[in-house]
């Protein structure tokens, strides 16, 4: 028998299904949304996932909508990013 390299990581309950590439991004997604992330409210990094884009402070229990997977999605990121901008240039 070959050694085991410890490489699949939570993809792993998989097998050999879906393909290389699935499992890979699967894999990244729960890294991704097990990570430690921070709150928008109070600054901790306490925050969990309480279901599917319900986000959740252990620390100060600030719940927020988010990503399914991810408290932040790039779009909102993006929108964010633009009402900042729109409101400082508004003060000027």
């Amino acid at each position: 028998m070959s050694k085991k390299k410890g490489r699949t990581g939570s993809a792993g309950r998989f097998g050999a299904r879906y393909g290389r590439v699935a499992r890979r991004r699967v894999d990244q997604i729960e890294d991704e949304m097990h990570d430690d992330h921070t709150c928008p409210e109070c600054g901790e990094k306490r925050v969990d996932r309480q279901g599917t884009g319900v986000w959740e402070c252990q620390a100060c229990s600030y719940t927020y909508t988010g990503g399914a997977y991810t408290p932040e999605t790039p779009a909102g990121k993006t929108v964010t990013r633009s009402i900042r901008a729109a409101l400082g240039e508004d003060e000027e």
